[in-house]
């Protein structure tokens, strides 16, 4: 992964330098559409464990006719990913398509050949972190650089806090931890401004289009955080994203509800830049979308503390989320809880720092269930927290949900849909920014993305019997859904202001189409 500075100039946040990571490679995988298209050519099979059991359909959406469908992205949703295997026996089921010294998969095309990319170092690159997957499992691209920006005099110090928070996400989220290994080099002095973004090639050849960083679109679209990762990481969102709905719609409302006008207050952009820190190192906070994340800036509350004061208690119920602005903050665990009055043994330290740009968080587990705290923590010096209620983040999520499945219902073409899929569809929107004057459908062109307009203003344009006819888009309006039945975009929207809207693929209301269908029909296969 690159990290390439952005100035005050060219973007950086809240008028100070920032960095944004540019990956410099891709994992050789079946999720890959070409390393698909290589295996199937060797006479391989590609299936999922559940899939080769009989637990999971298998589907036939997966051929040449669907070159952009990423096998196991509406299926896999268990964490199973494809995985490749003989044409006839049940072996070697590698979830990789590239390997050194695999005699007995290199039949089937899983080959030693690698792929190699040149890039020219230019003016503004300034970090470059090798590291094994193990690293990538719960960090983005973008969290492992931002934490090594904090470290920019002192590379070993970068490795040991990603290592460290790799290996914290890790143990709460899985009961292991893979191979976490990781190289970090600081550049100095880079003074070409000649050399362009990507001069690439892969085994002599030009990286294709698809596989340069997904930054800005031709079509004036900008990724979002959630939806600009790679396909695992993807996948883990919008299972986490599920996770957080479900866990939220258990835990009882207020009688009176939760106002969140009520709650919101103005923050400093130094202060939602804190936050916003914070966010990108919380799994479940980088599955939220944008939006999501505005409305949780406004609603946490600020929180002074005292060398000393106890912010949570073990044993206790937990029903608020802390983000460290500032100060040291034990972890303690005691064999007796509440006998113990220090708190009991100290088996972890959180350390906020604004100047360091440093702001770990803990509780997120008091998000999702109303369980008694697994730990004490206990101010060691004066400092600052930002707080979550999870009633606040309980009407920011589910409320949002509610508002995608009331504008999905409505749509003429999904009608067919059961309820439990609608929600579905709802639970896997993500959100793509557009700029001013930029065409987010044109007229004539293949459709393939269901829009609702989130934020901003845009204009549908639509030539009907020889008419012009035109209309404006405000917040929930949707357009795009005519591609369901002609496979084209009948009318031309363009977005008026900067906008944002929520999308739903194609490929994603097809797949369930299809498993619709084999329900009806009795079947236990997509046919």
């Amino acid at each position: 992964v690159l990290g390439q500075r952005i100035t005050r100039e060219n973007g950086g946040v809240g008028g100070e330098d920032s960095y944004r990571a540019l990956p410099l490679s891709r994992d050789q995988t079946p999720y890959r559409s070409g390393e698909r298209k290589r295996i199937r050519a060797c006479g391989a099979r590609i299936l999922s464990l559940d899939q080769i059991e009989g637990v999971e359909p298998v589907n036939d959406m997966d051929d040449d006719t669907y070159t952009d469908f990423e096998l196991g992205e509406e299926i896999d949703e268990g964490g199973d990913p494809p995985r490749v295997w003989h044409p006839t026996l049940d072996y070697p089921g590698t979830a990789f398509t590239r390997s050194l010294g695999d005699q007995l998969a290199e039949e089937l095309g899983v080959i030693a050949d690698p792929e190699m990319v040149t890039r020219e170092l230019v003016e503004g690159d300034e970090i470059i972190v090798l590291a094994s997957d193990g690293v990538f499992e719960f960090l983005t691209n973008q969290s492992v650089i931002d934490i090594c920006a904090k470290f920019r005099q002192d590379p070993l110090e970068a490795c040991r806090a990603v290592i460290a928070q790799s290996y914290e996400l890790w143990l709460q989220y899985e009961l292991r931890t893979d191979d976490i290994t990781m190289i970090c080099i600081f550049i100095d002095g880079i003074d070409d401004n000649s050399a362009n973004m990507f001069k690439s090639t892969k085994n002599g050849l030009a990286l294709p289009e698809n596989d340069k960083p997904d930054e800005l679109k031709d079509d004036g679209s900008r990724a979002t955080l959630a939806n600009s990762f790679s396909g695992k990481m993807s996948k883990r969102f919008v299972e986490i994203k599920s996770l957080l709905e479900e866990s939220l719609m258990d835990i009882p409302s207020p009688e009176e509800g939760f106002d969140l006008d009520k709650y919101r207050t103005e923050k400093a952009e130094e202060d939602k830049e804190c936050i916003r820190i914070a966010s990108r190192a919380s799994v479940m906070l980088q599955s939220m979308s944008e939006t999501q994340l505005e409305q949780m800036f406004g609603v946490m509350q600020p929180l002074l503390v005292q060398k000393g004061d106890w912010v949570i208690r073990q044993g206790a119920e937990g029903d608020r989320f802390y983000i460290v602005e500032d100060g040291d903050f034990e972890v303690r665990i005691a064999s007796n809880p509440g006998t113990e009055r220090d708190g009991g043994k100290v088996v972890h330290t959180y350390h906020g720092s604004k100047a360091n740009h440093t702001h770990p968080s803990f509780g997120e587990l008091a998000l999702l269930y109303s369980a008694p705290r697994a730990a004490t923590v206990i101010a060691k010096t004066d400092g600052k927290l930002w707080a979550l209620h999870r009633n606040a983040l309980k009407a920011i999520v589910l409320g949002l949900k509610r508002e995608l499945v009331k504008v999905l219902r409505s749509i003429r073409e999904l009608e067919e849909f059961r309820d439990e899929e609608i929600e579905d569809f709802a639970s896997s929107m993500e959100e793509v920014n557009f700029r001013k004057g930029s065409n987010i459908t044109c007229s004539g062109a293949d459709g393939k993305t269901l829009y609702i307009v989130s934020k901003g203003t845009c204009v549908i344009n639509l030539e009907a019997g020889g008419e012009k006819l035109s209309s404006t888009l405000q917040k929930m309006d949707y357009f795009g859904q005519e591609m369901m039945a002609s496979g084209r975009y009948l009318a031309t929207v363009e977005a008026l202001t900067d906008a944002t809207c929520w999308k739903l693929e194609k490929k994603t209301i097809l797949f369930s189409m299809k498993k619709l269908q084999a329900v009806r029909e009795g079947r236990s296969t997509i046919q």
